[in-house]
């Protein structure tokens, strides 16, 4: 209820608002116990009223959303120091995954490839050959002893020895190749490992959101990004307010407003696995304007309510002043005049003021 008053005041000043408040310094509860006028003069001052009255109190606080995909790829480099031969994408390209996206210089590491893959596969023929090699010796020996000897008895230990001999030897060879083996298939996984780093594929589904400029040609810098692939079709928006998440509830309907372009409207939210919440808390659109296309980026406003009290005494925001720690409204008095009214309040809320103490419902309030 508001009502409008037009007063006209004698010239002098009876009692001012400063010397109220140096009363209020110098005896606190005489003040607090009479009601003060503040002001008189000769003036006509128009004052715009309110009414202290039963109702509801409503504090909220504003949630800046904004529409994030909820599954996305940064593509970086595992590496420093290559040649960034190749990029096959541009910026809003849709890609498939397993979509080859960059690819780093790697002529030197093929050439190295097809060595080791040469040399290994030599060693694990000769590897395979040292068996039948060391029979055919073996089996030469025994030739030797029963055809080309008197098999006397110094002839058979010296073909002991001989065939100790052989089979030493050909051990030592079959370590060398296991060695020269090990050490190269090692080197070949290593190698295998960078070519296949240095070829970076789509994981997901998506389109290009971002893409490092003049990316072609540069240096790859180990982990830093140089490209977004996002899926679009799994979005939600985000906030990041962790104080007020105790606010919200599962399956509270929120609404939210954008303001610009082909998502202007209200939109209707909903809390989304609140129990995966932390720093950054997720929202997904329950009812969306007709037309309305939304995009990646797009922010709007939100408010949640953080206090309300119900059928309480409340008069409006901007009747109620500050004095120091002290709160007061302006009431008129006898003979039309402005007076001052120390109140107890509660909550603050977005429109209206709790009021504990002070007045009575019904009371008008000056408003300003």
């Amino acid at each position: 209820m508001q009502n409008f008053v037009k007063l006209k005041y004698a010239r002098n000043l009876c009692v001012s608002l400063g010397v109220a408040f140096l009363l209020c310094g110098c005896g606190q509860d005489a003040i607090e116990d009479n009601v003060v006028v503040v002001e008189q003069g000769n003036e006509e001052i128009n004052y715009e009223f309110g009414m202290a009255q039963i109702g509801n109190v409503v504090k909220t606080e504003k949630v800046r959303c904004t529409y994030r995909q909820t599954n996305e790829q940064e593509v970086s480099f595992p590496m420093s120091g290559r040649l960034v031969d190749r990029v096959y994408v541009e910026k809003g390209d849709a890609v498939k995954k397993g979509d080859l996206l960059v690819e780093l210089s790697s002529e030197d590491l093929e050439r190295k490839i097809e060595n080791l893959e040469y040399r290994i596969a030599r060693n694990e023929l000769l590897l395979q050959y040292t068996d039948t090699n060391e029979a055919n010796d073996i089996s030469g020996l025994w030739v030797n002893y029963l055809y080309y000897s008197g098999m006397t008895e110094q002839d058979k230990e010296n073909l002991d020895d001989q065939i100790v001999a052989v089979q030493r030897n050909y051990r030592y060879q079959r370590e060398d190749y296991s060695d020269a083996l090990n050490a190269d298939r090692k080197e070949l996984e290593q190698l295998t490992r960078e070519l296949s780093s240095s070829r970076i594929y789509a994981q997901i589904d998506g389109v290009v959101y971002s893409l490092k400029e003049q990316l072609e040609g540069t240096t790859a810098q180990l982990g830093e990004v140089v490209m977004t692939v996002i899926d679009t079709t799994e979005c939600l928006f985000e906030a990041e307010e962790p104080e007020l998440a105790k606010y919200f509830e599962e399956g509270q309907k929120l609404e939210m407003t954008l303001g610009y372009g082909s998502t202007k409207g209200v939109y209707v939210l909903t809390p989304w696995h609140m129990d995966e919440w932390g720093e950054v808390q997720l929202f997904m659109v329950y009812d969306e304007p007709e037309g309305a296309i939304l995009e990646v980026g797009a922010s709007g406003n939100m408010q949640v309510v953080t206090g309300s009290r119900e059928n309480v005494l409340c008069v409006p925001l901007n009747a109620v002043h500050n004095a120091e720690d002290k709160k007061y409204v302006y009431v008129l008095g006898a003979d039309n005049m402005r007076e001052v009214r120390w109140v107890e309040t509660g909550l603050f809320g977005d429109e209206t003021v709790e009021i504990l103490s002070g007045l009575e419902e019904g009371e008008k309030v000056i408003r300003r």
